[in-house]
């Protein structure tokens, strides 16, 4: 397989998997973008705030969206009020005022959102070969097809796959196919949403 059809084979699994998703009933997590902290007209101060930038779905190390963009999520935080003991380390603080700036730009109390996603470049052959993070184009070296290999193991050994880097530490050698790899977290997620439906439903 070459790489534009790869990578537009993955696009397509991604529009399945986040509508499979929405289907079932899973609420999206809500993307922002940080608007850091600036001088209005050179004098007044405004405080850093956050920008919706689309929704999507998380599933592992991938977050996908409804018409098939890939982004490498962010920091995932929970848009809330949350009151912490007056004495508190500098990171916690730091995290209270991330969510109470979610607020203050109009996320609703409760929702899940994922700041400053990186948006992959699933349209770019080039720079996905060159990807380094959770979503990668290589090619099968094609170790086990020799001279007397049929025409299509050849082809196989040869094609260029997506793959997942399902932890950011792990080696190429330990890439995962996309496609295995969002079945199984479907599944985890699905199952999930069905737990909690019936938790609800039968408190």
């Amino acid at each position: 397989m070459d790489a534009p059809r790869a990578l537009t084979d993955a696009r397509a699994a991604f529009v399945a998997a986040a509508g499979r998703l929405a289907a079932a009933g899973a609420a999206p997590e809500q993307l922002a973008v940080t608007v850091p902290a600036y001088r209005m007209l050179g004098v007044i101060p405004r405080r850093e705030s956050f920008r919706r930038s689309g929704q999507g779905f998380l599933l592992g190390a991938l977050l996908v969206t409804a018409t098939g963009d890939v982004f490498e999520p962010g920091r995932i935080v929970r848009a809330s009020r949350q009151v912490l003991p007056g004495h508190q380390a500098e990171s916690a603080q730091a995290r209270r005022e991330v969510r109470q700036g979610l607020l203050n730009s109009r996320f609703a109390e409760g929702t899940t959102v994922v700041i400053d996603a990186r948006p992959l470049p699933l349209d770019d052959p080039d720079a996905m070969a060159a990807e380094l993070g959770p979503l990668v184009l290589r090619e099968d070296a094609g170790e086990d097809a020799g001279e007397d290999a049929g025409e299509d193991a050849r082809e196989a050994a040869g094609s260029v796959k997506v793959l997942v880097r399902w932890i950011p530490t792990a080696p190429d050698s330990a890439l995962r196919p996309l496609n295995a790899y969002l079945a199984e977290r479907l599944e985890l997620a699905l199952t999930a949403l069905g737990a909690a439906r019936a938790e609800s439903e039968h408190p």
